[in-house]
């Protein structure tokens, strides 16, 4: 009876345990369908609206049309548009890129392979540096570069290139946290000390190893920067309102005249995204398969 009423208390546990475990995931799936409810749910509602021809009489749409879609893909001003966005965007990724990784592999590579203050304290502040831009409002970024470049300088500096400069800096959380990651799990340290005992230099380690292992997180830090820079809104307004249409400006300019186009350009502009981010990845994947292959 003694022996009975002693492991009572541990049973009981052990079983409130695997309670509170089993109950885990259902909170993890509870928190996830609503977070899809809450980003799909206007994704539907704007592919719906964007097919047809009203949706002001009842609760449900009514007309179904393509009419919509072929005005947005046959409109000059969206066409001018989207090639404007896509140039501005691929200049101000580039740039982020470049900037990006000349300053990130190499402060982690010595925060790798050097555990000193120096080391360290580079390390702290690009990890600063890439807090700025979330914590800098891009309002407060246009404003700035129109007091500056524009208002000041603006007689000899070509505005796009105004725009580049004050964007790219914006994507640099993105290209910094992204090659971060992808040094970590490589643990580029153990190739350069692996390249130093076989007689290697550093350089030529990092361009021959490391650099073709990093190609898929290149790859992808630059797609998170284009369509960042592509979907810019604030700065892009503030900045080229007036003087070049970008796509994000347009779209908000067609929702006041007509909703129902302005929603069927959004819905080509996602699917024209999702295009890109899949054929990315698929590229991703043949390229790390091939890599591992050889």
């Amino acid at each position: 009876m003694n022996a009975a009423s002693r492991t009572t208390p541990s049973t009981s546990t052990s079983t409130s345990t695997s309670n509170s475990i089993t109950h885990r995931p259902l909170i993890s799936a509870a928190a996830l369908s609503t977070l899809l409810i809450v980003v799909l749910v206007p994704m539907a509602a704007l592919l719906v609206y964007g097919f047809t021809g009203r949706w002001d009489r009842h609760w449900w749409p009514q007309d179904p049309t393509l009419l919509w879609v072929v005005e947005a893909v046959a409109d000059p001003r969206v066409q001018g548009a989207v090639v404007r966005t896509t140039l501005l965007a691929l200049s101000s990724a580039t740039l982020a890129l470049v900037c990006g990784a000349l300053a990130t592999i190499p402060a982690a590579l010595a925060a790798q392979l050097d555990d000193g203050p120096a080391a360290r304290r580079l390390q702290r502040t690009l990890d600063l540096v890439a807090l700025l831009p979330f914590a800098i409002a891009p309002v407060v970024i246009a404003i700035s570069a129109l007091e500056l470049f524009v208002g000041r300088w603006g007689g000899w500096l070509p505005l796009p290139l105004v725009y580049v400069a004050v964007v790219a800096p914006t994507l640099f959380p993105l290209i910094h946290k992204t090659l971060q990651s992808a040094l970590a799990q490589l643990n580029a340290a153990s190739l350069i000390e692996a390249g130093r005992t076989l007689g290697a230099s550093d350089g030529h380690t990092v361009r021959r190893v490391l650099l073709p292992m990093l190609a898929p997180a290149l790859l992808a830090a630059f797609l998170l920067a284009w369509v960042t820079a592509a979907m810019e809104f604030a700065i892009a307004n503030l900045l080229l309102g007036g003087q070049l249409e970008l796509l994000q400006p347009l779209m908000n300019s067609l929702r006041n005249a007509n909703g129902h186009q302005a929603a069927a350009l959004m819905v080509l502009a996602f699917a024209g995204v999702g295009a890109v981010v899949a054929a990315v990845a698929a590229l991703t994947r043949r390229w790390t398969s091939g890599a591992l292959s050889r």
